[in-house]
């Protein structure tokens, strides 16, 4: 697709994160000290040497330092490093194959729309305006995927309309559509956050999106309960795949600096499988710079991905707001999350979408 006004950047193109198989611990502390053993020539602590290379003695690894033999670490230590970076290796692969779930476009339903609790709690006498047949629209314009909002922390104890949110899901998966539940923390009570994300991954969904927007609380407490509830949720749910759900760094970073100042990237990104930057160009103002649909995607998928010192993160972006989005808009949305590797992409939210915007993100399927 070649699109007005848009230079392309080939050189950023991502690069896929290459699958690796699986070895347990043990046998990687045995492989460490077998190569130790046998890789390194044997050599004395404090003899003369040349070069810069590694030897062994009978307990450590050494290496050759100002033309002595130098020992920099025991033949324990050598192998608790291989084995945690081999660790790092395995959740790596492990993430990704996570991540690949998420591929295809999504579709974005919230409370306000499907919930007759929630409706009637926010206006009385009022009807849920989302109806099962939005779900056959939807892979009728070949949305592949359904992200739904299971749950409101004022109601703490469990998702909301169970029965019928179990309809939703069957009938999406009816369809041959994956089912993705979505959940907004507030950080204000932690052991309500952590319930409804433990009720929503009861539901025996295709995976969990936090929505991480909330700054009710105080900064320093809402940063400590985030990184607590999504290390709590990847360690209860290791195989589920998790996504990310942020704020545009656009905003965060170069808009609003008082939005969500040390937003905690680094220490998130064990823990999450997939971003899923709420990008929506249609907030900014007409005559912003950051209203191209493309330049805003592009800019905060970058970012992003610098923020988490990762060139590779895995993104699954979110565009919009749809009814104020022309197709144009949404195709310049697709090229640049397409452009930058995005694994898929959705608009939000479906009330507010048409088909015809559901058929352009057809290049996400590919």
């Amino acid at each position: 697709m070649d699109l007005p006004g848009v230079r392309l950047h080939t050189n950023r193109q991502p690069q896929r994160i290459p699958r690796r198989a699986r070895r347990s611990v043990v046998v990687l502390i045995a492989a460490a000290l077998l190569v130790t053993a046998t890789a390194c020539d044997v050599a004395v602590a404090g003899r003369r040497c040349t070069g810069s290379g590694f030897g062994r003695d009978a307990t450590h690894i050494l290496q050759c330092k100002n033309r002595k033999w130098t020992r920099i670490m025991t033949l324990g230590q050598y192998a608790e490093l291989m084995a945690r970076v081999q660790a790092e290796q395995e959740r790596a692969a492990s993430s990704a194959a996570r991540a690949e779930v998420t591929r295809g476009t999504s579709a974005w339903v919230d409370v306000y729309d499907w919930s007759p609790t929630w409706v009637n709690f926010k206006a009385p006498g009022a009807k849920a305006p989302f109806t099962l047949d939005r779900i056959d629209r939807m892979a009728d314009a070949g949305i592949t995927a359904l992200w739904i909002q299971t749950a409101k922390v004022d109601f703490g104890t469990d998702v909301l309309d169970r029965d019928l949110l179990n309809r939703i899901i069957s009938r999406a998966r009816s369809k041959g559509m994956k089912v993705f539940g979505w959940y907004l923390p507030t950080f204000e009570n932690p052991a309500v956050d952590q319930n409804l994300l433990a009720k929503t991954a009861e539901l025996g969904l295709d995976g969990i999106g936090v929505d991480i927007e909330s700054t009710v609380v105080d900064l320093a407490t809402r940063n400590a309960r985030l990184v607590s509830l999504s290390q709590w949720l990847r360690a209860a749910y290791p195989s589920m795949p998790l996504g990310a759900i942020v704020l545009p760094p656009v905003v965060t970073e170069v808009l609003n600096l008082n939005y969500w100042p040390q937003f905690p990237w680094t220490e998130l990104a064990p823990f999450y499988d997939v971003w899923m930057p709420m990008g929506y160009w249609t907030n900014r103002s007409a005559t912003s710079e950051w209203r191209d649909a493309f330049r805003y995607t592009t800019e905060n998928i970058d970012r992003i991905r610098t923020n988490l010192n990762n060139p590779n993160a895995p993104i699954h972006a979110i565009g919009g707001l749809s009814n104020t989005s022309s197709i144009d808009d949404v195709n310049r949305f697709v090229f640049g999350a397409k452009l930058r590797g995005a694994y898929g992409g959705g608009l939000y939210d479906d009330m507010i979408s048409t088909a015809d915007q559901y058929r352009a993100l057809a290049p996400f399927r590919g």
